[in-house]
């Protein structure tokens, strides 16, 4: 059974800032700061926010081809949107899991020529080939954030339709701490439509 580790806002938002806070009193003072798309967005952003910083860029990594197959490759489908020659960048990312994402990230901005990069993620998973400079919490536990609780929850159903009813589908996500009015509203829109297809059907 899959353990998981459900954040929730609040809880982003303040680890966020505990990052911030860890980064400062090492007098860390990026330049530009990078979001990884689309997990390292909103933490890049607070970061921002906290450091009052401005330069903001983003670089966009994924792991399926042209034909939206999944490959152990990651792939950067949007290389980083601003010049950071002579800049020290900070790369974020909400966690670092296989350690890809920040592999490709670091290595395509080395050849940007910036003057120095550092890493920081929320989590980081030991197996990770890449071990962020900053991060706050160590875990080997699935971590689902509250930016991408709609695509865990779809993600849930489509893997347990075939085995489980709505019903118990729907107790289950509630159970391990996705937000009971998500789940309800995600399975009314299922279940309207698996009705319309039904009636289409006739």
């Amino acid at each position: 059974m899959t353990d998981y580790e459900i954040v929730s806002w609040d809880q982003a938002y303040q680890m966020t800032f505990y990052l911030f806070e860890k980064m400062v009193e090492k007098e860390y003072f990026p330049e530009i700061i990078v979001g990884i798309a689309r997990g390292g967005w909103i933490p890049a952003r607070l970061l921002a926010d906290f450091y009052g910083n401005r330069r903001t860029a983003n670089i966009k990594i994924e792991f399926y081809d042209n034909n939206n197959r999944a490959t152990d490759v990651p792939i950067i489908t949007q290389e980083i949107s601003d010049n950071v020659e002579g800049k020290v960048v900070l790369i974020v990312d909400d966690v670092a899991d296989s350690g890809k994402s920040l592999e490709a990230a670091i290595e395509h901005i080395k050849l940007k020529k910036p003057k120095e990069i550092k890493s920081a993620t929320l989590y980081y998973k030991k197996h990770s080939i890449i071990r962020p400079n900053y991060f706050i919490q160590e875990t080997q536990l699935w971590v689902v954030y509250p930016w991408e609780y709609g695509e865990f929850v779809a993600f849930q159903y489509n893997q347990l339709r075939d085995s489980m009813s709505v019903k118990e589908i729907s107790k289950k996500l509630k159970d391990i701490g996705i937000p009971s009015p998500l789940v309800e509203t995600y399975f009314s829109i299922i279940l309207a439509q698996e009705r319309n297809k039904i009636g289409g059907n006739d």
